[in-house]
């Protein structure tokens, strides 16, 4: 089953929205996340504006980095706050 989003959008607080071609939307609070390992090369306010979707991914670039995460890794985080 395919998720696709269609829009993607960075929000102050390390929060970013998740807009779904189904018209569903997803609220997901990064903040705590962008102090792990895994999420560390977002901790930057520049670089975690970046956010855009491709497909059912969510990417973050700054020119120099290119970040990607499912966005079904970004909902099952969901479950767990």
């Amino acid at each position: 089953m395919s998720t696709s989003l269609t829009e993607v959008k960075a929000l102050p607080g390390y929060r970013i929205r998740l807009d779904f071609r189904n018209g569903s939307t997803a609220l997901v609070n990064m903040e705590q996340r962008v102090r792990t390992l895994r999420f560390s090369c977002l901790s930057s306010e520049e670089m975690f504006a970046t956010a855009k979707a491709e497909g059912d991914k969510v990417v973050w670039t700054d020119g120099r980095t290119t970040f990607w995460v499912y966005c079904g890794e970004l909902l099952d985080a969901l479950m767990m706050d």
